[in-house]
């Protein structure tokens, strides 16, 4: 029987605080961050692979090349694996990511993933995070890093139409600045209906409504 397909479902978030970071004998590293999702602040794992782990300590600036020089010191030496390096334990400070689009998608079979996890009395997160609960989710999120950009900010000039009411003028705001996640997807190497995706806007009426609401307050689109 043929493997049922699997179409990623993209998440855009614009807020990343790295705890720790953990190594193990792959290519590929498993990031225990903060993100906000669904306008609360939410315990993740993040896997990605070295370049990109490399993109996101470019991204977080000075305390990113911190970061870099101490992981090139634990890598040329010989480590254990799993290896974990407690960024915020160590540098006092998580290592913050703010100013991208940072698109993830829930990995293939991350459900049979999680039942393992949760049968595995020596797994317990509590122990290796230091004692902190998630009390806004049951259950793990686990993420893979898909892509990471610097965000299109939507920068309004004063409207000059008059038609629109005052109290949609916030709403037709955010709207705007959907459409440009949207743009900023495309132009970062996103199909048409993955891009209105990673924007939010997958329905119809909204991206017209999106792609109003930019005109609206932006004559030069």
């Amino acid at each position: 029987m043929d493997a049922q397909e699997y179409s990623p479902i993209y998440v855009q978030i614009n807020e990343l605080y790295i705890d720790t970071v953990v190594i193990d004998d792959t290519e590929f590293i498993t990031l225990w961050c903060f993100t906000v999702l669904d306008d609360e602040y939410k315990f993740i794992y993040m896997g990605c692979d070295f370049t990109q782990f490399n993109q996101m300590l470019i991204a977080a600036g000075e305390k990113g090349k911190e970061i870099a020089l101490h992981m090139a010191d634990v890598l040329n030496k010989p480590y254990d694996t799993p290896t974990i390096i407690p960024i915020k334990e160590q540098f006092d400070e998580y290592l913050e990511l703010t100013g991208h689009d940072i698109i993830v998608y829930e990995p293939m079979a991350v459900e049979d993933d999680l039942d393992e996890l949760e049968d595995e009395e020596d797994m317990d997160i509590e122990q290796f995070f230091g004692g902190r609960q998630n009390k806004t989710q049951q259950r793990y999120l686990i993420y893979q890093l898909d892509k990471l950009y610097p965000s299109k900010v939507f920068e309004p000039q004063k409207a000059t139409q008059q038609d629109l009411a005052e109290c949609f003028e916030d709403d037709s705001l955010e709207m705007a600045q959907l459409y440009y996640d949207y743009l900023n997807a495309v132009e970062n190497g996103y199909e048409e209906c993955e891009a209105r995706q990673v924007a939010g806007l997958e329905r119809e009426l909204f991206f017209r409504m999106a792609r109003k609401a930019s005109e609206i307050w932006r004559n030069d689109f």
